[in-house]
């Protein structure tokens, strides 16, 4: 991994840790796991879209079978855990792309 790419993985596991253990010690690990895996979860779209960047198919086509991809894992993974947490794990994700934009807006900036 490269560049940004690699900074939004180190952040998402590392608030996905933090997370983890801050509702862990709150008393709802399983809700700590939820999101914890949707930021890992989240994390691997900014690879997938950089491997789409290099690949020969344009970005749009490959953008719709990408966040599938991902909706389908966050979903699967909530229904793992427990119903009632699937919204967690989509959260999670959605705090994984916050984290992405963050990093890639902070690498424009330093430009």
């Amino acid at each position: 991994m490269k560049g940004v790419t690699g900074r939004v993985v180190i952040g998402s596991v590392i608030v996905a840790a933090i997370a983890l253990g801050g509702l862990s010690l709150a008393g709802n690990v399983r809700a700590g796991a939820a999101v914890a895996l949707g930021l890992v979860i989240g994390s691997v779209n900014g690879a997938l879209a950089e491997r789409a960047l290099g690949a020969r198919i344009s970005l749009r086509l490959s953008s719709l079978p990408r966040l599938g991809l991902l909706s389908v894992a966050a979903v699967a993974g909530g229904l793992v855990i427990g119903m009632a947490f699937t919204w967690l794990v989509v959260l999670g994700v959605a705090g994984a792309q916050v984290i992405l934009v963050a990093v890639a807006a902070r690498s424009l900036y330093r430009r």
